[in-house]
């Protein structure tokens, strides 16, 4: 296993930016996600590493291997890709001997490791069998195998779950992670699915038009969001801009546009907030934290309730307050369709109340 370090790695195609300054250091047996909408720069980024594309500045390094211009072949690299590249004219286990072909290992040692690879991912005796004869998530898991059977330093996946329906998706991204505990391997995942990212991963990059946005934890891009982007792009926060009121201690509180006041923990907020009387900051809600008011009496919000829908498990609302929608999700709860078009009031707890640096509104 290697650790693999970016040092201001970036890549242009004539005057368009993809990876503006990619700087981070993934550590030896960890799962590392890039994540972004599409066109953020996340697969670029990954085929750089793998040696696809050569940086236009910079460079990369395996521990202290630097492979920046050397070929993929010459990386030890084992690579997923979206539409899984197997051979339609070969079996299974021709598919996944192809590596250990191409590098001349012997015929009695090739069987034995395809064999050992095709078990890992629940496909053992399928050998024989042509690729059109199985079925999509099958083949993705015969392409995992081809990539694990050369037994790379690092494992690197390009969206290798899109084209599986959702509950495949679940159970394969289960597979890989329990693969990926097993073997102990280097994993560079590229996903632009929120939910995929934080259930494999053990930190996440977040990316938005080639610039890095967040690394972190699951757990601190989600309950702590370093901006805006990343506040809507993880956890679908409602962000609300606001005003300081007044910041006493550990505590904020705010004034929205539509006049609510919210008090929240200072310490529940971006690096880079002003919380100074008057600065002009922004609130984050996520929809879960949202409750029914109640018998609440403080950190009260209403709004016009303009969609509700029931999902089983939730219901999720949509309210519109002064030119802002609120997104609430309510576990256990059966909405009213009788509802909409009328006024609704929520509590949000002053420990789910997230502050932010203020941002020009999209």
């Amino acid at each position: 296993m290697a650790d693999v370090i970016l040092n201001h790695v970036r890549k242009t195609f004539g005057k368009f930016t993809a990876v503006a300054d990619a700087d981070f250091h993934i550590r030896s047996g960890e799962f590392f996600t890039l994540l972004g909408p599409s066109g953020c720069g996340k697969t670029t980024t990954l085929r750089m590493i793998a040696g696809f594309s050569f940086p236009s500045g910079g460079q990369i390094r395996f521990d202290d291997w630097d492979v920046t211009t050397l070929s993929p072949d010459k990386r030890d690299i084992g690579m997923v890709f979206q539409n899984y590249a197997l051979f339609p004219h070969l079996t299974i286990g021709e598919n996944v001997a192809f590596g250990l072909k191409t590098r001349k290992i012997p015929k009695d040692e090739q069987r034995k490791r395809v064999a050992a690879a095709l078990e890992k991912v629940h496909l053992a005796g399928y050998e024989k069998r042509k690729v059109q004869e199985i079925s999509g998530g099958q083949q993705q898991r015969v392409a995992l195998a081809r990539a694990l059977v050369i037994e790379p330093t690092i494992l690197l996946l390009d969206e290798p779950l899109s084209n599986l329906d959702a509950k495949l998706r679940d159970d394969t991204r289960s597979e890989i992670k329990r693969l990926q505990r097993e073997l102990g391997i280097t994993t560079i995942y590229v996903t632009h699915d929120q939910a995929e990212a934080m259930a494999v991963s053990d930190r996440i990059l977040i990316m938005k038009e080639g610039v890095t946005q967040q690394l972190g934890t699951p757990y601190e891009v989600y309950y702590r969001p370093d901006n805006r982007f990343v506040a809507e792009f993880i956890g679908k926060h409602t962000v609300l801009p606001a005003v300081v009121e007044k910041a006493e201690g550990e505590y904020c509180t705010v004034r929205l546009r539509e006049g609510s006041l919210l008090t929240g923990l200072k310490k529940h907020s971006a690096s880079d907030v002003p919380f100074q009387q008057g600065a002009e900051i922004c609130v984050a809600l996520r929809p879960e934290c949202i409750e029914p008011a109640m018998e609440h009496k403080d950190n009260l919000l209403r709004g016009e309730v303009i969609h509700c829908e029931f999902t089983g498990m939730s219901a999720n609302y949509l309210l519109g307050m002064a030119g802002c929608i609120l997104k609430a999700t309510f576990v256990n709860h059966v909405p009213d369709p009788a509802s909409i078009g009328k006024s609704y009031s929520v509590h949000v707890p002053v420990e789910r109340v997230y502050f932010l640096k203020g941002e020009k509104e999209k």
